[in-house]
């Protein structure tokens, strides 16, 4: 009974993520202060149409791609930074520092209140239920001791603090992603405490407008290799880098300077290093999600030409 009901729950998982990846990405919207970044990442989806490895997909997909890959990344770098947050602020922290991290990184964004904001939101959660298909596809075992949550605990946390939220307008999220209802209803005490502790821990550390900036620097490597460097090249066209840089700047009084890179490092991560001052994203991160969303997200839709034929 019990593997039956573990194969259940597969199933149930595999249909829902299938929906959320069917779902218009970012979808367009009026004109607002998120828009300019979002003209960058439509920009660069059609400037991958001219790559080898994209030149037999639609526009379409090459824009869920880009956007899956870009709001994961996102929540990664927000992730870290509320890890610098905890050392830079010294934060109290009762309970997994990781968890803490990833509660910051969904209270920012919640707080931004923007579509593209909350589209960040889904496209992580829809990352972490990716992995986990993945991780079975592939055999990995649950590590059950890890400083990390698992992923469908990371992934729920995330859908139940936008719930938490907004009931109404993440309703039809709460249902696609099968969260129970008597779950739905306990989400907004959920999101109310995360929310006002994270209000309460920030106050003090807000920058006010008569306040002179921390300065953040931003730098990006070399991408080791032609998939590598092909990304290295989004990075810098979506100004990736800089446009954190300067909002973190912007609402924070940071005690110290310090710099986010991008680089190749070997191996997908993004972390913050206390001792080099340094939050890094690897470039092969960026590649890690791409493969996953290819694989385990939604089959790219060829050219038009592509299917005609047979």
């Amino acid at each position: 009974m019990k593997s039956r009901s573990l194969r259940q729950q597969y199933i149930a998982l595999l249909a829902f993520i299938l929906m959320l990846a069917a779902r218009p990405v970012f979808a367009q919207s009026p004109p607002s202060a998120g828009q300019p970044f979002q003209a960058r990442l439509d920009a660069a989806a059609q400037a991958l149409g001219s790559h080898p490895r994209y030149k037999n997909t639609s526009l379409k997909f090459r824009q869920q791609i880009v956007e899956f890959v870009i709001g994961n990344i996102l929540f990664a770098m927000l992730h870290e930074l509320g890890h610098v947050a905890i050392a830079e602020m010294e934060l109290p922290v009762v309970g997994k520092e990781e968890d803490a991290a990833d509660s910051f990184a969904a209270m920012r964004l919640i707080r931004l209140g923007s579509a593209f904001s909350h589209r960040v939101l889904v496209e992580a959660a829809k990352g972490w239920f990716l992995s986990v298909l993945r991780d079975k596809a592939e055999g990995d075992q649950v590590d059950f001791y890890d400083t990390h949550g698992l992923e469908q605990q990371r992934a729920y946390q995330i859908v139940c603090f936008m719930v938490g939220a907004d009931p109404v307008k993440f309703k039809d999220l709460a249902d696609e992603t099968k969260l129970p209802e008597d779950r739905q209803k306990s989400c907004a005490r959920d999101y109310s405490k995360a929310s006002s502790s994270w209000e309460l821990l920030l106050k003090p550390h807000l920058r006010s407008a008569d306040q002179p900036k921390t300065k953040i620097d931003y730098a990006y490597g070399e991408g080791k290799g032609d998939r590598l460097e092909n990304i290295a090249r989004v990075a810098r066209s979506i100004q990736l880098l800089e446009t954190l840089a300067r909002r973190w700047a912007e609402t924070f009084a940071w005690p110290e300077p310090f710099t986010l890179e991008a680089q190749s490092c070997g191996f997908p991560n993004a972390a913050w290093v206390q001792a080099t001052r340094k939050l890094t994203v690897c470039y092969e991160l960026f590649a890690d999600f791409s493969d996953l969303y290819r694989t385990y997200g939604a089959a790219a839709p060829t050219s038009r030409r592509k299917r005609k034929s047979k």
